[in-house]
């Protein structure tokens, strides 16, 4: 270790503040070890704040050379190593390759914490000292080797409490006449810190994996599990303005990793779109997560990347080439101990299989619209609990197709009334920006009591439910369509093997609303269709599923997944020919069952008119507002 420089490495280091501050910080912590006053072989570790630590490596350099700075042909030759920042090797496991020797010189090992050094290392170093960052001394003589203005201890002890890249600008800049010590002075505000996903409401149907995926995490870090015993590869699926960019980043917050945030469009759109381009920024998103100590890499619109088995002719090079890419980096990634990959969609049937199947994103996670206290619970949360999720019941439990994003919007402007007339948030400021709220007509509510009665008895006579509740709603808001005026909840019996005849009845469960108004009022309304997800959507789907996927139509073939039926879905006119068929013959048979059944229709869709809800139980009876 070089003591003493020379005139020229002197004035070169004084120079640069940043180095020269942490030349003083190094001094000053190894002064008085062994290692450092007899100039001994052996390894010192230092643990340095991570926002000094490259500072403290080059100034590490300065001491261990004298500013002699060369290349070394092997990395037992270096004389300064950092860990834990960016590895500059790794094994075929991703840890870096630290190799333990007994060095002819001195060595430097910097780290900015003692976890992210190996066992190995920590029993093999000769002294582990802590680096504390830059003195107001070393502040002052700072500016006095750079020549500008001296500053006295007060102001000097002020600049040394700040950020390291605060102290260094304030340290070369050359008259701090005018600096507000008042400014330097006040508690740093701490940073906003995004939530974990264990603080924020909603997500329920996920929370099961979430507490998996926790647990695996905890036991790889006490070296229980190896790192691919963890769930490690997934996919968000859900529709727009679920949340599931917050719940990729909430979940990095909760298991302590760093989050990557990237999407397909991203990479698409690097420099001018070429294939080089798309490849390169893909792959550096990737280096960029790998190289971490624990991260989660968050890739968004994943379904941008393509499926090759629909893809266009022109497109196969440039869309097999970027799938053939993604492959291989998610492959080693996942290999990556620490390394978690998460993909978000809103259309998981456009995403190639080979993405999706196991050893990749293999764990599908599906952030679905909130429940009815889940909703409550979140605009509770984007108040900051001013307002009690169970007062904000009334308000919610009317919005029901809303999504987490809306609810967030929401409450911003509940929050902006509140400001704007001076006040403490209120339950009128919320129902005060409301969308309006139009009242259905009698007779409208009464044609959706008979549609969602006739829903309720085809579910009871299928034999797969037993216990049905029914709500209709006596406004909607503007805009809303009239199909989300009723819901029917009904839990299915555990069928692990659907047979033909399960399938069908669920056909005419669906088909059961339709046919109950034309039973009742001799005529159809549009209830049934007009939006993707209504009962008639859903009956076509299955039964196209039914024929051309599970083979249960009048060929036994295969001819396209169940999740290929979509909306982008060209049937074959035998198999459309068929589905009508099917269609036609399930409605038939549902019109009949409830003209027989059309005086019991007709009182319990009257109750329904009064009471507004409804209880089926096969094992109690009829229940009005959900009470016995």
């Amino acid at each position: 270790m070089h003591h003493h420089l020379d005139n020229k490495v002197f004035t070169e280091t004084s120079s640069n503040p940043a180095k020269f501050l942490m030349l003083c910080a190094l001094g000053r912590a190894l002064r008085g070890t062994a290692q450092f006053e007899n100039n001994a072989k052996g390894i010192i570790l230092c643990i340095v704040d991570q926002a000094w630590i490259w500072h403290a490596r080059s100034a590490a350099i300065v001491l261990m050379t004298g500013g002699r700075e060369r290349s070394y042909y092997d990395d037992f030759r270096r004389p300064v190593h950092v860990i834990g920042e960016k590895p500059r090797r790794t094994t075929s496991k991703g840890t870096e390759d630290i190799t333990i020797f007994r060095p002819e010189h001195q060595v430097i090992y910097l780290a900015s914490s003692l976890d992210d050094v190996a066992l190995s290392l920590q029993l093999a170093a000769d002294v582990i000292v802590n680096i504390s960052p830059p003195t107001a001394r070393h502040v002052m003589a700072a500016r006095k080797v750079l020549g500008v203005e001296d500053v006295d201890m007060p102001l000097a002890e002020a600049i040394a409490k700040q950020p390291a890249e605060m102290v260094i600008g304030l340290t070369a800049r050359s008259s701090l006449k005018g600096l507000d010590m008042a400014t330097l002075t006040k508690p740093i505000s701490a940073p906003v810190r995004s939530p974990t996903l264990s603080e924020l409401p909603g997500y329920g149907a996920a929370r099961p994996w979430v507490e998996a995926i926790k647990q695996d995490v905890a036991d790889w870090r006490e070296h229980a599990i190896p790192w691919s015993d963890v769930d490690r590869g997934v996919l968000l699926v859900g529709p727009p303005g679920t949340g599931k960019t917050l719940f990729a980043t909430a979940l990095a917050n909760e298991l302590g990793f760093d989050l990557v945030p990237t999407s397909v469009g991203a990479w698409q759109g690097s420099n001018n779109g070429y294939l080089g381009d798309m490849l390169a920024a893909m792959s550096k998103s990737f280096s960029d997560a790998t190289s971490r100590s624990g991260a989660v890499l968050f890739v968004d619109e994943l379904d941008a990347i393509g499926d090759r088995a629909t893809m266009r002719t022109d497109h196969s090079y440039y869309g097999g080439n970027v799938i053939g890419r993604f492959l291989d980096l998610t492959t080693h990634a996942l290999e990556q101990p620490g390394t978690i990959v998460i993909g978000a969609t809103n259309y998981e049937h456009m995403i190639d299989s080979a993405i999706l199947r196991s050893g990749r994103l293999e764990t599908h996670v599906y952030v679905e619209l909130p429940e009815d206290q889940e909703r409550a619970e979140i605009l509770a949360y984007h108040f900051k609990q001013a307002l009690a999720a169970k007062d904000l019941r009334e308000i919610t439990d009317k919005l029901r197709l809303i999504t987490p994003a809306d609810l967030e919007k929401l409450a911003r402007a509940a929050k902006r009334s509140a400001r704007v007339r001076k006040g403490v948030l209120s339950i009128q400021d919320v129902k005060a920006i409301l969308p309006a709220q139009v009242p259905l007509p009698e007779a409208v509510v009464h044609r959706i009591c008979v549609h969602e009665i006739g829903h309720a008895l085809m579910a009871m006579a299928s034999g797969l439910a037993d216990v049905i509740s029914i709500r209709v709603e006596s406004h909607m808001v503007q805009g809303q369509p009239v199909q989300d005026g009723g819901r029917l909840h009904y839990k299915m019996r555990n069928e692990a093997l659907p047979t033909d005849k399960d399938l069908l009845a669920k056909i005419r469960i669906m088909l059961g609303g339709t046919a109950a108004e034309e039973v009742v009022f001799g005529n159809r309304s549009i209830g049934a269709g007009g939006v993707e997800g209504s009962d008639l959507d859903q009956a076509t789907r299955l039964a196209y599923r039914l024929v051309g996927s599970y083979g249960l139509g009048k060929w036994l073939r295969y001819q396209m997944g169940t999740n290929r039926v979509d909306e982008s879905f060209v049937p074959a006119p035998e198999l459309r020919a068929e589905v009508d068929g099917i269609l036609a013959r399930e409605y038939r048979a549902t019109k009949e069952l409830l003209s027989k059944e059309k005086a019991h229709l007709m009182r319990l869709a009257a109750e329904l008119v009064v009471d507004r809800q409804l209880l089926i139980d096969k094992n109690v009876g009829t229940t009005s507002n959900g009470k016995d």
